[in-house]
């Protein structure tokens, strides 16, 4: 799942990026349901849509590092309830039509195989973090994935950049290293799994630059719910062999005595990506790219406030600076690349 987070930069920005986004790639703004629902209502509210999308991703965000601290070490049985949601509504909504999907070949199944291992090792690594970290390391460590992706764009895919951008992602790189060298919450292995993740992360991005990028809008041979379905499905067999080999055999056992709060919430974040899911094209479909991005900050700041209340997370003063510095630098990058189209 996630939740990271992707063009130049990561998709609408990762706010605990993929397992947040459990089937949502580089194409969500032209990934459109077959059919559309009458104009008028809150199906077509900016504002409803907007409160959906806050909704869901403050409780991939916030319910992925409670569920992680109440359940135990049951990450990929968690990823397993989440991503086995999502391919159960996107098959049910390919059956009935209510989402546009091509066929599905076996040239199909082996190209997006890759970027299901990648998804499912972002969703497992960022798992594995949360316990030892806080929610706005994780959200630091994503906006610094931005600029590593932004780098790596340039060096490699020739894209350039205008010098608002590179004094963005300039801005971005000061925050995180302000951050990262005040952190007092600071845990070796939090942030090695975090590591982990970002190379998760970079990699899933360019594989979804050559490839994804080149079935779903160039080729056409798949459109981004179908490629999704795809995914989803390859991951489940990757994450059941992951589990087994963290010996997950008693997730169930150490479910049964959680108490309702911690079993509502794992129900939540199975719904939670499912929503999202939903939220983020609706979004872009109704309101510019532009004020899609600014809700996303928006609901990573305010995720990194319930985090901190919840989990009585407490950040120094350099550290708050930092990350306002590093969050809003990823912002300005984002704005500007909007402004560049």
């Amino acid at each position: 799942m996630v939740t990271v987070t992707k063009e130049a930069q990561p998709p609408p920005p990762t706010d605990i990026d993929d397992e947040e986004k459990p089937f949502i790639n580089d194409d969500t703004k032209a990934a459109t349901p077959a059919k559309q629902s009458p104009s008028g209502g809150l199906g077509e509210n900016p504002a409803f849509w907007l409160f959906m999308l806050f909704i869901a991703s403050v409780t991939m965000t916030v319910g992925n590092k409670y569920v992680m601290k109440a359940w135990g070490d049951f990450a990929n049985t968690l990823t397993l309830a989440q991503n086995g949601t999502a391919v159960l509504y996107l098959a049910a909504s390919r059956h009935m039509g209510f989402l546009d999907m091509k066929p599905i070949d076996g040239r199909q199944w082996r190209v997006f195989a890759a970027t299901a291992f990648f998804l499912t090792m972002q969703i497992f690594t960022s798992l594995k973090a949360l316990p030892y970290v806080a929610i706005a390391t994780v959200v630091v460590f994503r906006n610094t994935c931005t600029v590593i992706i932004a780098i790596i764009d340039y060096c490699f895919f020739g894209n350039k950049f205008n010098r608002m951008q590179m004094a963005a992602l300039a801005t971005t790189t000061v925050g995180m290293l302000v951050y990262a060298g005040q952190d007092i919450n600071f845990d070796v292995v939090g942030y090695l799994w975090l590591v982990g993740n970002s190379v998760a992360t970079v990699s899933n991005t360019f594989w979804n630059k050559v490839f994804i990028t080149r079935y779903t809008k160039e080729l056409k041979i798949q459109t981004s719910y179908g490629v999704s379905l795809i995914q989803q499905i390859e991951t489940l067999p990757i994450v059941f062999v992951l589990a087994a080999a963290n010996g997950e055999g008693g997730a169930y056992m150490a479910y049964k005595p959680l108490d309702l709060a911690a079993k509502l919430t794992i129900l939540a974040t199975c719904a939670g990506g499912v929503l999202i899911g939903i939220a983020y094209p609706k979004c872009f479909s109704l309101l510019s790219g532009t004020s899609v991005v600014v809700a996303s900050t928006a609901n990573k700041a305010v995720s990194i406030l319930i985090g901190m209340y919840l989990f009585g997370t407490r950040l120094s003063g350099m550290q708050v600076l930092g990350l306002s510095i590093c969050i809003g630098g990823s912002l300005w990058y984002a704005l500007e690349g909007k402004r560049k189209k």
